[in-house]
């Protein structure tokens, strides 16, 4: 996920149509293709080749999208200033998170919201100045171009009246959309609405999916649900540190949705939702009373211009209400690997930084230095990014961890084990220069001392939550490469996302057949600035 000019490399042909074949039968709609092939065709059509990414991108900074919604008019609501009386060590918040069941019917006050929306996504720094200032986020961004933004459904939050609100980042304020209590319609939207029915506020998460089309065509549309992933996963922990619960359901009716924020679901769209208020204790596992579907495959015109791809994508894989659905048995995927274990040390004294520290002061690192990595700084970062079962929200991404420099651990390609927090050895040797090419030529990708690549199970999830689990798998995979990088903020190194591979030699890389398994997002770690 990075802006830098890439250098000349020789063109693949046989690889670029294979993926442009793809990306035809996916946008023809081609009814006979198994969920796992169609999500395949998802994948491949957001590919990079040699040639470059899938699709149409502009090609002067003059048609740079504005990262913000300006809401001319709009009544503005100023928020509190941030405080943060009670916060927790990342560890912590990590080691004792657990998805609320339920809610208590209390508030939250709108100290208690503006600190929370801070540490979502907020304007944590500021570089340059005058007409050319960048605003820094509480999330990192692909080209810092920010595709992401947040809305709060209010429906008790103490000083401020119940509706529908935009977040302004730049003034840290609300913007009023609309007024009276949204709660019925919310949950409608949901297939377990008892579960969320007493929550205090819903933050939904969207994008603006030309934000990164325009620079990275099809591409950008795995980086808008990994950043919807980074985001959320600030949200997820901020909230856990102040001590309020947080439920984040992944059944959504999306048309739904999109009408109460008055988004079109293709230019923007809705991606996640995240509710917050009091955990009821001890609640009961709420029951689905309605049932969510796959919307037929759209099949509108071709538009020329900034490229339409990313939102047919998301349009194609949109939930509405239907009958039960019953799902293929999901197709196995082997997890027995050849590879010796290396057991990583058990937790001893985790470093002390708070949530909030690690999400404001956490940056995207510019270069690293070649000093090794402790091998316990890399079993903390692993046991923040995956240790914990109850922070996954969709199964089916696994960790490969390529080793460069790490002190007593021989470089190579390992694959990480949560259950017993260890490393299973794939392929021993120095990867540097091979991960290097894979990655655009990249001097991070080898400079780094370790690469956490995640991989996701297409197939499987395919099968069992059909197209739409590629969503949910990118959301995953930006949680995770969020936990690494706060981890890496608390253990005083840095961290990079390098999302921007080449799939076909990146899979090779890792040993993937492309189909089954792939390649979807990728964080690089050690020391550096």
């Amino acid at each position: 996920m990075t802006g830098k000019t890439r250098p000349a490399v020789k063109t693949d042909r046989r690889g670029f149509f294979r993926m442009l074949g793809s990306a035809i039968a996916f946008l023809s709609g081609g009814a006979a293709a198994a969920a796992g092939d169609r999500v395949f065709e998802i994948h491949s059509a957001t590919a990079n080749t040699r040639l470059g990414a899938l699709g149409v991108r502009l090609r002067s900074d003059r048609d740079r999208l504005s990262p913000f919604k300006p809401y001319p008019g709009s009544r503005r609501l100023e928020l509190p200033p941030v405080e943060t009386p009670r916060s927790l060590p990342l560890a912590d918040a990590v080691r004792r998170y657990a998805a609320a069941r339920a809610f208590r019917e209390e508030s939250l006050s709108l100290a208690e919201l503006s600190r929370l929306l801070y540490f979502t996504n907020g304007v944590t720094g500021r570089l340059g100045g005058g007409n050319r200032v960048l605003h820094l986020r509480a999330a990192p961004s692909a080209g810092a171009l920010y595709a992401g933004e947040v809305y709060v459904m209010a429906e008790r939050v103490r000083g401020l009246a119940p509706g529908l609100y935009y977040y302004a980042v730049v003034d840290h304020e609300l913007v009023a959309l609309r007024s009276g209590s949204l709660r019925k319609e919310m949950l409608r939207a949901l297939e377990r609405p008892a579960a969320f029915e007493n929550a205090a506020a819903v933050v939904l998460l969207t994008n603006v999916f030309a934000r990164y089309s325009q620079r990275y065509a099809n591409r950008g549309y795995r980086y808008a649900l990994i950043d919807s992933g980074h985001i959320g996963e600030n949200l997820r922990l901020a909230a856990a540190s102040a001590g309020y619960g947080e439920a984040a359901p992944l059944r959504l009716h999306d048309d739904a949705l999109g009408a109460l924020l008055g988004v079109d679901g293709r230019e923007e769209a809705v991606c996640a939702a995240h509710a917050v208020g009091r955990a009821a204790d001890a609640a009961p596992e709420a029951p689905a009373v309605r049932s969510f579907a796959e919307k037929q495959r759209a099949r509108p015109g071709a538009v020329p211009g900034r490229g339409l791809a990313p939102q047919l994508y998301h349009e194609a894989t949109k939930l509405v209400p239907s009958a039960p659905v019953e799902r293929a048995a999901p197709v196995p995927t082997p997890t027995a690997r050849s590879g010796s274990g290396v057991p990583l040390p058990k937790a001893g004294a985790a470093p002390s930084a708070a949530v909030e520290r690690t999400i404001s002061e956490r940056r995207s690192a510019e270069e690293f230095f070649e000093k090794p990595l402790a091998l316990g700084d890399l079993g903390f970062v692993l046991e923040m990014a995956q240790g914990h079962a109850a922070l996954e929200r969709a199964p089916g991404v696994e960790l490969f961890v390529a080793v460069h420099r790490v002190q007593g651990l021989d470089p190579g390609l390992y694959r990480y084990e949560p259950g017993a927090h260890r490393l299973v050895l794939l392929r021993a040797g120095d990867l540097r220069a091979s991960m290097t090419r894979a990655c655009w030529g990249m001097k991070r990708a080898g400079t780094a001392g370790v690469g956490f690549a995640m991989v996701g199970r297409l197939a499987e999830s395919a099968a069992r939550a059909g197209d739409r689990s590629y969503r949910d798998l990118l959301l995953e995979a930006g949680a995770i490469g969020q936990r690494i990088y706060l981890a890496a903020e608390a253990a005083g190194l840095v961290a990079r996302n390098l999302a921007a591979f080449l799939d076909e030699e990146f899979d090779a890389f890792l040993g993937l057949d492309g189909r089954r398994e792939a390649a979807i997002h990728l964080t690089v770690l050690g020391h550096g600035r």
